[in-house]
């Protein structure tokens, strides 16, 4: 691996080849900054697109969350099922990150057993604290997260029929409750009752848009508290 020092050499070398003043490296540097703060702006206030996919069959679970920035320009992707736990990042289609989250989750473990235990005591004491720093973000969260998509097939069964047309019965009431929440939003929610067998299987897909400017505020109001503590 190149060293520091290397780098500095090769950078130097590389500017007397060119012969690039530093007025110019100057403005090369500028001009990057520029399009740093452009694209961190962007990100802000362009909003977020948000998917969270839940999909139970069986015995097989899984839950998918994706997020896009920039209109798609850059994504991102969370699998957890029961059979893996998986990060990746992807910009203008290309993905430049790709990582193993429960092998990352067993190493962090490795390290808690190392670490001092949890003060209890602290976390009751100051429980007020936490509530009302973790109420004031959800708030923030909730008051400006749009719905923009609800659409799944949900199909349940009890043990007796009779109480599985019941809970069929709830679950019509609830869409239709939802619907009338959610105007400006696209649902679709298919519900299939199984009268011959206990059974409990979902896939549903909801897309949210969330403003990043309106979040930030909250998000680090919200770590300066719990830090605090």
């Amino acid at each position: 691996m190149m060293s520091i020092w290397g780098v500095r050499e090769t950078l130097l070398l590389f500017f007397f080849k060119n012969k690039i003043s530093t007025m110019d490296l100057i403005l090369i540097l500028a001009i990057v900054l520029v399009i740093i703060v452009a694209l961190l702006a962007a990100a802000l206030l362009i909003p977020a697109d948000i998917s969270l996919r839940p999909f139970k069959e069986g015995s097989l679970a899984q839950v998918c969350v994706s997020f896009r920035l920039l209109k798609g320009v850059s994504s991102g992707r969370v699998d957890v099922s029961t059979s893996k736990r998986e990060f990746q990042l992807r910009v203008l289609g290309v993905t430049i990150l790709r990582k193993d989250i429960k092998k990352k989750e067993a190493d962090e473990e490795k390290k808690k057993k190392k670490k001092k235990p949890t003060d209890w005591k602290k976390l009751v004491w100051n429980a007020k604290e936490l509530y009302d720093a973790g109420k004031e973000l959800v708030g923030a969260l909730t008051k400006n997260t749009s719905v923009k998509r609800l659409r799944g097939k949900v199909k349940v069964g009890l043990s007796d029929p009779a109480h599985t047309g019941m809970l069929v019965g709830f679950l019509y009431a609830g869409s239709g409750i939802a619907e009338a929440v959610l105007p400006e939003s696209e649902l679709e929610i298919e519900i299939e009752p199984s009268f011959d067998k206990e059974r409990v299987d979902a896939d549903i897909e909801t897309e949210l848009r969330l403003p990043l400017f309106k979040v930030v505020i909250p998000l680090i109001r919200f770590f300066r508290r719990v830090r605090a503590i």
